[in-house]
This record gives C-alpha cells, sequence and structure tokens, in this order.
C-alpha cells in the first residue's frame, strides 16, 4: 500500500509509480506526478489573517518575511495572484517585504513549475513589471527630494499670506505704522535684490514698532538666508523675531533647511522647539535622516549615526521605541540600499 500523505507531512512513496519522493517535492522526479493539497492552503487569507493579528508594521514586515512559499501548483498560483496587486502599491509601508516574497515566488515557479503556462506568465512579466516600479519609486523619490527642499520657501508663502490676510484689518486702523511698516518692507526688498543682506538686516532691526507689522521683511530676508546656505544669519534671524522663543512655523522652515543641506544632527534641536519631542518624532526625525544619507550613498555615516542616536531610547524597556526595535528598523532602510 502506497506511503502518501498531504504535503503537509510526510510524502514517502509516489501513489503512481511508487518512487521514493523528498517531502519537499512538487512533482514526481521518475513519473512526472503532480503532487497537490487534499485542500488548499490558500496562502494568501493565511498570511492577511496572520497581518491583522499584528499592530505594528515592523512586526508585519517579518511576518511576511518569513511566511513559506507553498509548493503546489494551485497554492502558488493562488499566492502569486494575490500578491501582484500588492507589489504595484509602492506607497505601502510594506512594499518591500511583499516585493521579497513576490520575487521568492518567481524562484519557486522557475525551479518547480518552469514549463507550466499558467505559472509560466508570471515570470516572463516580471523583469518588466519589476522595471516599471522601480521607475515608480525613482519618480517618487525624486518628488521627495523636491518636497525637502521646497517646504521651507512653501511655509514661508503659507505665512506670508496668512499674515496678510490677519493683520490687514489691525493695519487699516493705523495708518503711520503702517506707512513706515510699507517703507520697512521696501527698504528690505530693494537691499536684497542688491544683494546687501546686511543694510536689509539693518533696516529690520532698526524697526521699533510691532514686528509683525514686517513679517514679509523676514521672509525676504531668510529666504535668501536659504538660498545662499547663511544657517547661523538665518538662525539668528529667527531668534531676534521671537526674542529666544521660536515660533514653530519659522522653525519648522529652519528645521526642512537642514534637512535638505545634510545638517542632520543639527536639526535636532529643532524637531519641536515648543515641547520635548515624542518618541514618534525623535524616531520620525531618524528615519528621514537615514533614508536620505542612504540615497546620498553615505552608508557607513548612516550607520554610526543610528547606534549614536538609539540611545536615545536606551531607557525605554518595553513599547514600540525601544533602542533594540528602533535600531533593527533603521538598519533595514540601510540594508535595502547595500
Amino acid at each position: 500500500m502506497s506511503e502518501y500523505k498531504t504535503k503537509g507531512g510526510d510524502i514517502l512513496h509516489c501513489p503512481q509509480c511508487g518512487a521514493v519522493v523528498p517531502a519537499s517535492a512538487s512533482v514526481c522526479p521518475k513519473c512526472g506526478y503532480e503532487f497537490s493539497e487534499i485542500a488548499a492552503n490558500n496562502s494568501s487569507v493565511l498570511l492577511a489573517e496572520k497581518l491583522e493579528r499584528l499592530e505594528y508594521d515592523d512586526d508585519k514586515r517579518q511576518a511576511i518575511e518569513t511566511f513559506p512559499v507553498p509548493n503546489s501548483k494551485a497554492d502558488l498560483l493562488e499566492f502569486a495572484t494575490a500578491l501582484k496587486p500588492r507589489i504595484k502599491n509602492v506607497d505601502n509601508p510594506l512594499w518591500e517585504a511583499y516585493m521579497t516574497k513576490y520575487q521568492e515566488v518567481i524562484e519557486k515557479i522557475q525551479v518547480s513549475f518552469p514549463n507550466d503556462p499558467q505559472l509560466k506568465r508570471f515570470v516572463d512579466e516580471f523583469d518588466g513589471l519589476y522595471a516599471a516600479i522601480e521607475a515608480k519609486r525613482k519618480k517618487a523619490a525624486r518628488s521627495d527630494w523636491f518636497s525637502d527642499h521646497a517646504k521651507a520657501l512653501i511655509i514661508s508663502a503659507c505665512i506670508i499670506v496668512v499674515l496678510l490676510v490677519v493683520g490687514g484689518v489691525m493695519i487699516a486702523f493705523r495708518d503711520t505704522a503702517a506707512n513706515k511698516a510699507e517703507l520697512c518692507i521696501k527698504a528690505v526688498e530693494s537691499s536684497v535684490n542688491k544683494d546687501n543682506l546686511k543694510a536689509a538686516r539693518n533696516f529690520i532691526m532698526g524697526y521699533k514698532n510691532d514686528k509683525d507689522d514686517i513679517m514679509e521683511s523676514y521672509i525676504t530676508l531668510l529666504s535668501k538666508y536659504f538660498d545662499e546656505g547663511k544657517w547661523d544669519e538665518a538662525k539668528s534671524l529667527v531668534e531676534f523675531y521671537g526674542q529666544g522663543q521660536y515660533t514653530s512655523d519659522l522653525n519648522r522652515g529652519l528645521f526642512n533647511y537642514l534637512m535638505a543641506t545634510g545638517e542632520y544632527e543639527k536639526a535636532e534641536d529643532y524637531i519641536n522647539v515648543e515641547e520635548k519631542p515624542s518618541d514618534k518624532e525623535y524616531f520620525e526625525w531618524m528615519e528621514e535622516s537615514v533614508d536620505l544619507m542612504c540615497k546620498a550613498g553615505l552608508i557607513n555615516p548612516a550607520e554610526q549615526f543610528i547606534a549614536k542616536k538609539a540611545l536615545h531610547f536606551a531607557s525605554n524597556q518595553s513599547g514600540y521605541y525601544t533602542k533594540d526595535r528602533v535600531q533593527a528598523r533603521l538598519e533595514k532602510i540601510v540594508a535595502a540600499y547595500k
């Protein structure tokens, strides 16, 4: 009597020719008999149910990466079909894990079912599909890079619009102050256009009325400092405006400027100036810094940065933001660029 169990158990003999067959085989090497499940595992459903029980993306990535690739044709076909739309969504935080698993499925098909027409189509289209996805990711990366550099000026423009709308009513009742403010704004703009930044700064410092009246002048000069990489001057201008207390909007411009110019450790002081940064805010700053370093090819500095800044979480003994968990997640970003 043939000793044969489902693929989930031991396969000792082929039920058709009686040949001894390894447990991991999908077809009999002697007669070509295809082994299949008595009941299909429906692997994608099992994986989805497993992911629903997990809370954190890091744990979900690990679950996807360690999930076993099925052996039978029916399961492989079902699993590949379910994974395909997930690898097309490059905005999904689990995209890399899904792509890794899909590549394992392709390799399994090539080894176990190289000539099967239903499965072979996944192999034939993979190179083109992968190239299209990579092009989409690069386009998104370029967009993110531009966004990082443009944030400071965009925020500045928003500040101007808001302040002009809100301040318009008050200025109408202060003709004298309004005239002085208008003269100061024009003088600063003219000086900046002539690249005389020292004169522009003197006009701002010499204005004795409400500083909000000439916010436009602060933005004009601050933007010029950003353009020319004059970090110290920009920092001191914001300090002067806030009398030592940074305003959240102008501070955000400084933070984005530092990140865009690679001054990641300086940016640490401006994550949240109104209160101590939360673990989430601190981790997001680390994550953004590491990703930008890796994109610039600074792999070793990124690894050193992780080892140094992860100490911030050393006192956390449980929860999502422990030192080990933070390091592991950031090291995965670095590994993806190696």
